[in-house]
């Protein structure tokens, strides 16, 4: 996912040494290569999870998950969920004359003022569906409006324009359940559509705060802004090597670390023990963006440490009606990168902690080049995750569990009972 580039203007961006580049295209190399690991890894989970059917007359016969196209606008929702992919399995060829037509649905609320969102025209081959809808031009995040998936068979000579109010029509169908569990150990009950739209559409404490978007957006986001910085601040403390009487070398690097503290903390923690030389009465971010941590500092925190919130959500949507068993391995597998992520970042701040209380001369001095290198190195875990070495297995950092999070809103396909359509499909 791409971030918009202005976003912090005008606020100090880094300057990129030239000798280091090779280095930049060799971390996001190796954070291309975890992206197509962990989405072959997801897409393991949902076919291998064990798929009970809602009833015997019920059978999945596929998925249709969100997809965000990355092309996001700052404080909004735009480029999240906003396209849908289409996976259906052992699908009968339809009538003759007829074609199958996929669709997108509003919550099944009378409030509700959304209309249905037409996905394509279904072809089958080999009783086997793949179709990708690309969304529309503003890039509208669809998961703020729709929670229900319907297939209808209608006339192939003419594309429809809604869904056919002949029920009779209407062929498979999923929706994300609206149910909440009345003993949730929590004295604010969500139901599992609630959970996925505070994740990936538009979370409440956000909103308060000016930020658009889901949790899971600003957490990777923000943690992709901090690889940056640790990227850049490591590369110039080698370059300034050459010139160990530059002061403005070490300003920059204690300005980038400032930054990462910045993220972590929140602007009130960060600015208690960031010294005012470095960053004075003014953060050296975007403040609204800052305005919510990473990590968590305090039961009283206001909204919550992204990673202590989504934590929280993951814990509460396990107990919500009708979680079907791939999301529930899903959230097990997210909070145990949450917690790699956690130690991870507490190992970059107590790196940037030092780094801000360092005097200029020794801060440029060969024997520090091994803290700004643990410093990238832990920034690059948190994003993009590690092997560990002793045991061979993947560590799993923000990148997959941002793409876990996109899987947890995944349509389970069924059939719609042939006798009672109505009923079966709402």
């Amino acid at each position: 996912m791409s971030t918009n580039q202005s976003q912090f203007a005008p606020y100090e961006q880094a300057a990129t040494p030239a000798r280091p580049r090779q280095r930049r295209r060799l971390y996001f190399a190796i954070a291309a290569i975890l992206i197509v690991a962990v989405i072959g890894s997801g897409l393991a989970i949902l076919l291998r999870s064990p798929r009970t059917p809602a009833t015997a007359q019920q059978p999945i016969v596929g998925h249709a998950f969100f997809v965000s196209s990355g092309q996001l606008t700052l404080f909004s929702d735009r480029g999240i969920a906003d396209q849908v992919q289409i996976n259906l399995q052992n699908i009968p060829d339809p009538q003759a004359g007829k074609s199958y037509y996929a669709w997108l649905l509003p919550d099944n609320d009378s409030n509700s003022r959304a209309t249905p969102v037409f996905l394509g025209q279904l072809p089958v081959k080999r009783g086997q569906v793949s179709v990708f809808y690309s969304g529309d031009t503003d890039n509208t995040d669809l998961l703020v409006s729709y929670s229900r998936f319907l297939i209808t068979e209608e006339d192939a000579s003419q594309v429809p324009t809604n869904p056919s109010l002949d029920t009779s029509t209407w062929r498979y169908f999923a929706a994300f359940s609206q149910a909440y569990n009345p003993t949730a150990s929590t004295s604010i009950h969500y139901s599992l559509l609630d959970h996925l739209r505070h994740l990936l559409a538009q979370d409440p404490s956000l909103a308060k705060v000016k930020l658009g978007g889901g949790l899971d957006t600003w957490l990777f986001r923000n943690m992709e802004k901090i690889l940056e910085w640790a990227g850049s601040a490591r590369d110039t403390q080698q370059s300034c090597q050459s010139t160990p009487g530059n002061p403005q070398c070490a300003a920059f690097i204690q300005r980038q670390a400032t930054r990462i503290l910045d993220y972590l903390d929140g602007p009130y923690i960060a600015q208690e023990n960031v010294p005012p030389a470095i960053q004075g009465s003014q953060l050296l971010v975007d403040p609204t963006i800052a305005r919510v941590a990473l990590l968590q500092f305090s039961a009283q925190q206001n909204p919550p440490g992204y990673l202590k919130h989504i934590g929280n959500h993951l814990r509460n949507m396990v107990e919500v009606p009708n979680l079907s068993p791939a999301q529930h391995a899903l959230a097990l597998r997210i909070t145990t990168a949450i917690d790699n992520v956690q130690n991870w970042l507490n190992a970059i701040h107590a790196d940037a902690a030092r780094i801000i209380h360092m005097n200029a001369a020794d801060l440029v001095q060969p024997g520090t080049t091994s803290l700004l290198d643990d410093l990238f190195t832990q920034t690059n875990y948190a994003f993009v995750g590690r092997t560990n070495p002793n045991t061979n297995q993947v560590e799993e950092g923000v990148v997959q569990i941002h793409y876990s999070i996109q899987n947890l809103a995944t349509f389970d396909i069924t059939t719609c009972s042939a006798g009672n359509a109505v009923r079966a499909c709402v």
